[in-house]
């Protein structure tokens, strides 16, 4: 006698189960007990570190990452911050000269920064 296939359909499963499935892919939700607590954990973490450490999380804090550090310059340089992923080439001349002095600018800055550190 042939098998049914709708013994395998999902209204036949435990709804916990595929409830929690489905909360594995959910964002966490704006004030949830668990995020904040994590925070305030992460925050103790970085508050005992001993200051000669520090160095990684003021060059995170300063927006080293390559987005973070092109959408800086961009900005410095008076452009559209949402242009980060263009190209070099999609800028006019002017354009190009103002990110060359802003980029030297943030150069500066984040060697004064490191010297104090």
């Amino acid at each position: 006698m042939p098998a049914s296939l709708i013994d395998n359909h999902l209204s036949f499963q435990p709804a916990a189960e595929i409830l929690a499935a489905r909360d594995k892919d959910m964002p966490t939700p704006p004030g949830a007990g668990h995020a904040l607590a994590a925070i305030a954990e992460a925050k103790a973490q970085l508050r005992s570190i001993k200051p000669r450490n520090l160095a990684p999380f003021m060059a995170q804090a300063w927006g080293l990452s390559p987005r973070g550090a092109r959408r800086s310059v961009l900005i410095a340089a008076g452009l559209d911050a949402d242009r980060w992923e263009s190209p070099i080439h999609s800028f006019t001349e002017e354009e190009r000269i103002e990110l060359r002095a802003a980029t030297s600018a943030a150069i500066r800055v984040y060697e004064r920064l490191l010297n104090a550190i």
